[in-house]
């Protein structure tokens, strides 16, 4: 990323200083093989409903209907590039690894079975952690399974969710509510717990949560979702939160921004923690990964989240990858959506954000195939070592985001007031013809590379 458009996330100059001098904060440009244009990969889906395809090539992996119902729960890769992804409705972790020689991981084969519920998972030092239920487990890239912990609270509620590794080497575990929306007792429901590796000295990290489907550590700094209970419809409850130790985050009694829930004279919303960014209820956030590759212009020093969708919920506010970016104080500047994305010219990709929240309405595509992944819903996101993103879908479906061969150029495609553009500025405003170049690249490039 230009050392500008740096200095125009908020980063001094002297803190930038430091950054350079350290190799750090800026992202990494990881080396690619010789891909070859989009249109020659056999992996190739050419479809502006999925993804920029100025920006990307979009490939598939795996496409099996026949693994439904919630096919892969959560992705890992390994150093290797091989993909490990969860299967909870089997018990079953599988791997799927590069078979052509193009890198990309395309044939899958069981790695471990008999598992209780999986449904997150993370590469860790030649070994694979999943959590599942009340376990967590460790397994060895043998496939050798060992149970580091078997007493996690389940059973009624929301399911074990992700698992992440801090470089403090301990494990980090997300914890629902047992409930959609009620007071509860139970000390380790709600929370996000840490431990040792071998799941020795467990702490309460922090809490207040009702659905916390995943962690990861971005700029060093641990970070998960949350979602609003049933019936939040057309309010921005759905959160993203810094996790703050020994913080409170409000439920069951306090939703987003201290907005009461249910009654109490113990607790007060004023205590409870605001979230970074809201989305509008029913965006149901449930899959993030830090993206650290300066793969592409705007995409380095990035936090994917996934919005699976509410399929109970009639407002569609849901059913995104999203790609956020931040100033230098963790603040939320807007978001890039990377799939569903169709270009056209009153609509960018990139919505800045607002503290009301995200809702998306200028970005709901209706038509007989339904709205964008509609009626399949993104499950989980993984990011490969040389910046890859891989997502999982409901219908049994992995794609994967790979660059183009050949990157357009993106300060003459894109509007200086989105990341996309190398001299990013977040305080310019939109203008209502400045995506022309854009649309005529799309009336160029119909069938890719």
């Amino acid at each position: 990323m230009p050392v500008l458009a740096l200095l125009r996330r908020g980063l001094t100059p002297f803190v930038l200083l430091l950054l350079l001098l350290s190799g750090g904060g800026l992202g990494a440009r990881a080396q690619q093989p010789d891909l070859g244009p989009c249109s020659e990969r056999p992996t190739y889906i050419f479809s502006r409903l999925y993804a920029d395809n100025a920006r990307w090539c979009v490939e598939g992996v795996l496409h099996q209907p026949e693994l439904e119902p919630l096919s892969f729960t959560a992705m890992t890769v390994a150093p290797d590039g091989t993909l490990y992804a969860t299967r909870p409705l089997s018990g079953t972790v599988v791997a799927i690894r590069d078979s052509d020689g193009d890198a990309l991981a395309d044939t899958m084969e069981p790695f471990a079975q008999g598992l209780t519920r999986p449904n997150g998972i993370a590469y860790h030092d030649g070994f694979i952690y999943v959590s599942g239920g009340s376990r967590i487990y460790r397994i060895a890239e043998t496939g050798a399974v060992e149970s580091v912990v078997d007493d996690l609270p389940a059973g009624a509620g929301f399911w074990t969710g992700g698992i992440t590794i801090g470089a403090d080497q301990r494990l980090y575990v997300a914890l629902g509510a047992p409930c959609d929306n009620c007071v509860f007792d139970e000390r380790e429901r709600g929370v996000i717990l840490s431990m040792n590796l071998d799941g020795s000295d467990r702490r309460i990290v922090a809490g207040g949560f009702r659905q916390p489907a995943d962690v990861a550590f971005y700029r060093g700094q641990l970070w998960t979702l949350d979602s609003a209970p049933r019936g939040s419809e057309g309010k921005a409850r759905d959160e993203l939160n810094w996790v703050q130790p020994g913080g409170w985050y409000g439920f069951p009694y306090c939703l987003g921004a201290a907005e009461q829930n249910l009654a109490s004279d113990k607790h007060d919303c004023a205590d409870s923690i605001a979230p970074v960014m809201l989305f509008g209820a029913g965006a149901n956030p449930i899959s993030l990964a830090a993206y650290p590759h300066d793969t592409l212009p705007g995409a380095g020093d990035t936090l994917i989240v996934v919005l699976s969708g509410e399929p109970s919920q009639i407002d569609i506010v849901g059913y995104k990858v999203i790609m956020i970016s931040f100033d230098a104080a963790n603040q939320p500047l807007g978001a890039t959506i990377l799939m569903p994305y169709r270009h056209q010219t009153w609509q960018p990709a990139y919505v800045k954000y607002q503290p009301d929240g995200l809702f998306w309405e200028r970005f709901i595509y209706v038509s007989e195939q339904g709205f964008g992944l509609y009626p399949q819903r993104p499950l989980a996101v993984a990011v490969h070592p040389r910046g890859w993103i891989y997502i999982s879908m409901t219908g049994g479906r992995i794609i994967a985001l790979r660059p183009r061969a050949s990157i357009p150029d993106h300060a003459a495609l894109y509007p200086i007031w989105t990341p996309m553009h190398p001299e990013f500025d977040p305080a310019a405003e939109p203008d209502a013809d400045e995506q022309s170049q854009l649309e005529r690249w799309y009336a160029q490039n119909r069938a890719g590379d």
